[in-house]
């Protein structure tokens, strides 16, 4: 399934400000706080949107997916090259 255009510029502007951060050399670093900034962005979200105790396992599964679909479709190159080949 393609994903929408919007979707994938409001991606872009995500990995823009991550390219800017990591200009300091600090790639590691930043890969790791988009990660917990992801995490804590959707946690907010679940518990804004009324999210219950009981619903909580399988919210986590849900992200957990989401991410590993994400991941893996980026490795394989499902969305398009992640990096740029040198010539």
């Amino acid at each position: 399934m393609p994903y929408p255009p919007e979707f994938l510029q409001l991606v872009d502007k995500f990995i823009h400000l991550a390219n800017e951060l990591a200009k300091h050399g600090k790639d590691g670093e930043v890969s790791a706080a988009i990660l917990f900034a992801a995490g804590r962005y959707n946690a907010f979200n679940f518990l804004s949107r009324n999210g219950h105790e009981e619903d909580r396992d399988s919210a986590v599964e849900f992200y957990l997916s989401e991410y590993r679909k994400a991941l893996v479709s980026n490795l394989e190159g499902v969305v398009g090259p992640v990096v740029k080949q040198h010539d």
